[in-house]
């Protein structure tokens, strides 16, 4: 019997080349780009699930005001775990930039920590060389990744037992290798090439005062009995925070929360996070986009099965009178369904593999495709016959249910109710691809936004050279500035601790005049010299900035407009204001135009500017930007390499630029708006495709009639207009669905960003004229060729 239906299906499908041809291609498409989401999508929800532990781990996570934070005080780790049941082990982790010098080579390294003895027993990194009971234990002991090993040792058997060194500001460490791990993988939030032991982190901070510093990741695993269930998360937040409350000596008034490990990649938007995090509003809407692309392609395939009805009803008729049964029917139109689907399958999986190194260069990722992954083939075999039975289930029923005596009659069946099923499938795919199209507008013009918005200075020709972490911070930038004043083509700089592009720091340690005691706010903090407002073209609004000319500048402040909102003062009031800060009394001098310093999903915060002019970015080791010209760049970037290497000899020479650090903190915004370009093509594409079938069936179902009006003198236009406005009106009634669905969505979205476009009318004007120029070309071009034929063609059987 299945041999039967195989053979018969492989019939029709040779029978009706051009529509066979269309729905495979379609689908084939729609797979391919789905199989492409999909991947996508497994790999950004696989983030951290390689550990044993992984759905008993936890993060904590603060909020301090209106900061939240992905770091906590450093004593909470150890006091939690003795005080509240339940929490099976704890660990921390510091994050830490440094040169490391290993056989006089020194290299920068961003990717360090400072990790508990513990960490390696609640995380699942695996150990390639070394004692897992040992590791970071010693002091004076280092763990490095395998890359590591080998760009340091040449092999990670050579790096066992060596030295390297860490230099930072506490005379630097010695540290011995004692043990390697393999590579960490890709899916993991935390990426880093050396584990170094958390008591040299500690050497470093005042552990009394502890509870106001909020530095490291702390992570608790608890113990097999526990839930996870938002009623035993809600009771462990309750407990953790009542604890925090009791122990705070330094009254930060802040708060601890809980957060899944399996979260942490994708839901988490939080300040001094690890660098890398994905966005789970990402992963919902490209779900959404492949099972779109899948549905528009599902309903090509039933358009187009249904217009073709007619020519198969004598055959129903025909079956049902030698003896078939309903359900044979059913079972022979659903064969050739998910015939097609097979077909398209491997087709796609085809399409998907040959565009894979595309997809992987646009979405940042390596996935793969691979076909010995027992999951994988059972979603591909899952998708195939979900769609084959979707997509082929109303044709299939209905042209099983037509009776037999009135096709052979002759009479049309159902013909009202099959075509306004068919409008409706229409009207459904083209609302999709006009969602997707308005869609594509709104994000462009959100990224064109970001690109151009005033963030209140001029972030080009902006080129920055870290200084390193060594010695005495004031002598290096005095030998500095005395090398850089031999070459008067550099005359436009400034030294800074932290680039205004993403600022950690902040501070809840500020007094000032009628400060309300129930404040809580947190102040990011910078440190500049005199001609950080000139460089980088800032504006003051009132006051002036800090100057060599008044000596009392030390201890001066300069604050932004936001700061005196918060403060509640106004720009009359504020100047002259005494401030407080880590024991450091001071006025305010000037009021700085508000810049932004934050990405722009983040609303601009109360800014204190303070004096670093004399060297002093307390502990920060800072930047030398210099203003140059896009014609200059080069010769600046040589004249700075060799004032940099005349004062730190044999220390690596690095640079970037302000603009180019803006765009890579909107990269994921970047790579969705450049996905959604290529998937709203596509769907506008396959949506055609089947407008094209229906078009060429709907003239050839018409062409005697065309014949005749040519005869009678219809102009190829009138013929024209007569077979696309039935089309076009569906496109329209698509066009009043899709605009405010496509709204809703897109509102949604932009309420990420502090800083964003208005939706304007003319988007969906844009989306619709698109929409309607596509439908008809797509249209017309069978109603050209029709109107245009010979009518003595169409007309000589009659």
């Amino acid at each position: 019997m299945f041999k039967s239906y195989l053979k018969t299906a492989f019939r029709n499908l040779f029978r009706n080349k051009l529509f066979s041809g269309l729905n495979i291609f379609g689908l084939a498409t729609g797979m391919a780009c789905s199989i492409l989401i999909f991947l996508w999508v497994q790999d950004e929800l696989s983030y951290d699930r390689f550990n044993a532990n992984a759905g008993h781990i936890y993060r904590l996570t603060a909020r301090v005001g209106d900061i939240a934070a992905a770091v906590v005080p450093v004593p909470a780790a150890m006091a939690i775990r003795e005080a509240v049941p339940g929490i099976k082990n704890t660990t921390r982790l510091a994050a830490l930039q440094s040169m490391v010098t290993v056989n006089n080579q020194k290299y920068e390294e961003k990717n360090i920590y400072y990790a508990d003895s513990n960490f390696l027993c609640i995380f699942d990194y695996p150990l390639l060389l070394g004692d897992a009971s040992s590791l970071l234990s010693r002091p004076d002991g280092v763990v490095l990744t395998a890359s590591s090993a080998k760009k340091y040792f040449g092999s990670p058997e050579n790096a066992m037992g060596k030295t390297l060194h860490i230099d930072n500001d506490y005379n630097g460490n010695n540290l011995l290798v004692t043990g390697v791990l393999k590579d960490i993988p890709r899916n993991s939030h935390l990426q880093f090439d050396m584990l170094l032991p958390i008591q040299l982190y500690e050497r470093t901070i005042n552990l009394e005062q502890g509870w106001g510093n909020f530095d490291v990741y702390t992570y608790l695993l608890m113990d097999d009995h526990f839930s996870g269930t938002p009623a035993a998360l809600a009771s462990l937040q309750q407990q953790i925070q009542a604890l925090y409350r009791r122990l705070d000596i330094t009254k930060t008034n802040g708060f601890l929360y809980v957060q899944p490990l399996k979260d942490v990649h994708l839901r988490s938007r939080l300040m001094l996070d690890v660098a890398g995090q994905g966005n789970y509003q990402q992963v919902k809407i490209f779900s959404l986009i492949a099972v779109f692309i899948l549905l528009i392609a599902g309903i090509n395939f039933m358009n187009l099965s249904t217009a073709l009805s007619g020519q198969r009803a004598k055959e129903v008729g025909m079956r049902k009178t030698v003896g078939a049964l309903r359900s044979q029917l059913v079972m022979q139109f659903l064969s050739e369904a998910l015939l097609l689907s097979f077909i398209s399958l491997i087709i796609g999986l085809v399409i998907a593999w040959a565009l894979i190194p595309l997809f992987n260069q646009l979405a940042a990722k390596s996935i793969s495709i691979n076909l010995l992954n027992i999951k994988f083939i059972a979603g591909l075999l899952g998708i195939a016959i979900g769609v084959g039975l979707l997509s082929g289930s109303y044709p299939a029923l209905f042209l099983s249910s037509f009776n037999p005596v009135k096709v052979l009659k002759g009479v049309k069946m159902l013909h009202g109710r099959k075509t306004f099923f068919r409008n409706s499938l229409i009207i459904v795919q083209f609302s999709i691809a006009v969602i997707l199209i308005v869609s594509t507008i709104v994000v462009y013009k959100q990224l064109h936004f970001i690109r151009t918005m005033d963030i209140g200075y001029n972030k080009e020709n902006l080129l920055y050279i870290p200084i390193p972490r060594l010695g005495d911070l004031q002598r290096n930038q005095v030998a500095l500035k005395a090398v850089m004043s031999q070459y008067p083509e550099i005359d436009d700089y400034t030294f800074i601790s932290h680039l205004p592009t993403d600022l950690p720091t902040g501070t809840r340690s500020v007094e000032w005049e009628g400060k309300d005691p129930q404040a809580n706010l947190v102040f990011p903090q910078m440190w500049v010299d005199d001609h950080f407002v000139h460089t980088f073209r800032m504006q003051l609004k009132a006051g002036r900035f800090f100057s060599k000319d008044f000596k009392g500048d030390e201890n001066n402040y300069v604050l932004n407009e936001t700061a005196i909102k918060a403060m509640k003062l106004n720009v009359e009031t504020a100047l002259g204001t005494r401030i407080t800060m880590d024991s450091r009394t001071g006025i305010v001098i000037g009021i700085v135009k508000d810049f932004n310093f934050k990405p722009v999903q983040q609303p601009i915060q109360p800014l204190i500017i303070r004096n670093g002019s004399s060297g002093n970015f307390n502990g920060n080791t800072g930047y030398i930007v210099q203003r140059t010209t896009a014609a200059n760049m080069q010769q600046s970037l040589a004249t700075m390499k060799k004032v940099f290497q005349q004062v730190y000899i044999d220390f690596p020479f690095s640079f970037g630029f302000v603009n180019e650090d803006l765009s890579r903190l909107y990269l994921a915004e970047q790579r969705m708006g450049k996905l959604f370009n290529i998937f709203s093509v596509l769907s506008v594409m396959v949506s055609c495709l089947g407008l094209f079938g229906l078009a060429t069936f709907a003239t050839q179902k018409r062409i005697k009639e065309i014949g005749v009006r040519k005869v009678l003198g219809a102009s190829v236009a009138g013929i024209v207009g007569m077979l696309s406005k039935d089309f076009l009106k569906l496109v329209v009634f698509a066009l009043l669905i899709a605009f405010p669905v496509a709204w809703w969505v897109m509102n949604k979205w932009l309420q990420n960003f502090a800083y964003h476009i208005s939706i304007r009318w003319w988007f969906f004007a844009l989306a619709g004229v698109i929409a309607i120029v596509i439908s008809f070309i797509t249209v017309s071009y069978q109603s050209i060729k029709a109107a245009r034929s010979n009518p003595v063609k169409s007309l000589r059987t009659e």
